[in-house]
């Protein structure tokens, strides 16, 4: 019997790379404060279940609607490591490394030589499309779904160029089918339209109707749903705020504060700098597989990775409701358009010349870590209550002064409160010593007080 783990046949330069491109995920992860908004969400919710408060039902559930797979991760992470801050995003981080291997294990078994794998990599961590703030250096969701999205693409891209879909291709995709959906509802599943095109026209289409897929399709489905309709036994509305807040803003403009035109994403690359100059390497490289690539093999899955990475795009592009960090599945696919186009270009170089790419790799290096140095101080001015809690020394009498909006400002400093709460870092409940008070008004301050204040414009 075929075993179901397939075999990882890499070499020692194949793992060595993997690890240091690794770095920058995990460089200063837990530096930061934790930020408003959706970090803070998650920060909270994972703190309650890892010191004792339900697993299925967060403590604040209007806030949490997702399932909740990376929550239970960073649950987990906050019970291994002392360090608050960097427990929360190591799901996160690790990510970047799972990607690194499914990317580098694909290209191996699809024949990609060893330069255009290192070369892949570099371009995925070489910017900051994906290992950046809300996706992989914060605890937000996106990371990890992206793993598990790519992990199913991956695992049906291979059973197309092997021609075969086998067993093992058939456990591991509704495997990574389930976890995408359960790290981010439907927005794991997004991918499968682009995915399905290539399917369709690929020589194993026949798959997609045959009663063995089908029948673990329905299955998937009943074991991700099995969730919601828990959820809604525990926390009675559930199913209808889920639909407001996960269904009903593909289709309608639930958030209008986030609305934005047809373009954004693709303007975000060059306005938000979060993909510059790499846009205009990616256009190029997109151009030069389509019109001018004479090598079959390589312009085949060149293709592939194109209607991937450019049909998700489009395709978050349609619902009028959009955020920057939406675009996270695409990047590990533009990486591997921009590097195989790179490596093919200089096919030509003799093998002692091929060594001056150390210098563009290191360069690249260089920038990405000066980058993280300096992503490290309060992105919000919300934020800044909570960073200055996070390091204060305080006595009984402290305070913090803020000028609440609304609730989610508050999130960041909600979490500080609870770490302050708890006597620290890695102490549970039953230490807990006391709350801080938050003043919202000046009438509320006493003489004596100590207070943590940063917007001085409200008093």
């Amino acid at each position: 019997m075929r075993s179901l783990f397939p075999k990882i046949e890499l070499c020692r330069w194949d793992y060595l790379a993997i690890f240091i491109c690794s770095i920058p995920a995990f460089y200063y992860l837990g530096k930061p404060a934790i930020y408003i908004f959706d970090e803070a969400v998650y920060a909270n919710a994972s703190w309650d279940m890892s010191h004792g408060s339900s697993w299925l039902l967060p403590t604040n559930p209007a806030y949490n609607t997702k399932p909740p797979l990376v929550l239970w991760m960073q649950a987990i992470s906050l019970k291994i490591f002392p360090w608050t801050e960097f427990a929360i995003r190591f799901p996160s981080a690790l990510s970047v490394t799972g990607i690194l291997l499914l990317i580098t294990v694909a290209l191996k078994r699809w024949g990609f030589e060893q330069w255009a794998r290192i070369i892949v990599m570099v371009c995925f961590i070489g910017n900051e499309g994906f290992i950046r703030h809300h996706v992989a250096r914060t605890g937000d969701l996106d990371a990890v779904m992206t793993f598990f999205v790519i992990g199913y693409s991956i695992i049906v891209l291979d059973a197309i160029h092997k021609k075969q879909w086998s067993n093992t291709h058939f456990v591991w995709f509704f495997f990574m089918f389930i976890l995408a959906y359960y790290s981010k509802s439907i927005a794991g599943w997004l991918m499968m339209g682009p995915l399905g095109i290539v399917w369709l026209l690929s020589p194993i289409r026949k798959v997609l109707v045959s009663i063995k897929f089908l029948t673990a399709l329905f299955g998937s489905f009943l074991i991700c749903l099995s969730y919601y309709f828990l959820r809604e036994s525990l926390q009675p509305g559930y199913l209808s705020l889920m639909f407001h807040s996960e269904f009903l803003r593909m289709f309608s403009n639930v958030m209008p504060w986030h609305e934005h035109g047809f373009g954004y994403y693709f303007r975000n690359f060059v306005t938000l700098q979060t993909y510059t100059p790499w846009i205009y390497f990616l256009a190029s490289a997109v151009g030069y597989s389509l019109f001018i690539l004479k090598d079959q093999f390589i312009k085949t899955h060149l293709t592939r990775w194109i209607i991937l990475g450019l049909g998700y795009l489009l395709l978050i592009s349609i619902p009028a409701d959009k955020l920057e960090w939406y675009d996270a599945p695409v990047f590990p696919f533009f990486a591997m358009i921009i590097g195989v186009v790179a490596v093919h270009l200089f096919r030509n170089i003799s093998p002692p010349f091929k060594y001056l790419w150390v210098v563009p790799i290191a360069f690249l290096f260089w920038r990405k870590l000066s980058f993280i140095c300096k992503d490290v101080l309060p992105h919000h001015q919300f934020e800044n209550e909570g960073y200055m809690l996070r390091t204060a020394d305080f006595n009984s009498s402290t305070k913090i002064f803020m000028k609440v909006e609304q609730p989610e400002h508050q999130l960041q400093l909600d979490f500080y409160r609870l770490v302050k709460k708890s006597g620290g870092y890695s102490a549970g409940y039953a230490e807990v010593k006391r709350d801080l008070e938050v003043l919202t008004s000046v009438d509320q301050v006493l003489v004596g007080d100590q207070i943590i204040i940063s917007q001085q414009e409200n008093l």
